[in-house]
């Protein structure tokens, strides 16, 4: 393909029950669908990590007793919410609009979301 193409990170829909969905807002709340959130296996809270060198967002499932420990709520009828913006500022990450991670990896208790791969 010649250079002035730029791929389609995306992929074709999915049916709604096998869809796993994560996103990042600007207000700088991750969200995990119901399918993610089970996938991650249903985490009370997580613990923020990042890599510079793979610009990427790691969480780690983790008691909600932790000092350091992002409470996972609700969000709507089949979503749930975790608050990062204390982490985004402290890594300078933002977005200007809601951007979906195209390829979420789950990791055991961990969940890695690459923030070169994100669609909007």
């Amino acid at each position: 393909m010649d250079r002035d193409f730029e791929r389609f990170r995306g992929g074709p829909n999915e049916a709604l029950q096998s869809r796993v969905y994560v996103t990042l807002s600007p207000t700088r709340n991750i969200v995990l669908n119901r399918n993610a959130y089970e996938r991650f296996g249903r985490p009370g809270a997580v613990r923020f990590y990042y890599s510079r060198k793979r610009d990427c967002i790691g969480l780690e499932r983790v008691s909600p007793h932790f000092n350091d420990a992002f409470p996972v709520v609700p969000n709507g009828p089949s979503g749930y919410r975790i608050s990062a913006a204390p982490f985004c500022r402290n890594f300078n990450i933002s977005v200007e609009a809601t951007v979906k991670f195209v390829t979420p990896e789950f990791k055991g208790d961990s969940l890695l979301l690459k923030l070169g791969e994100t669609i909007s």
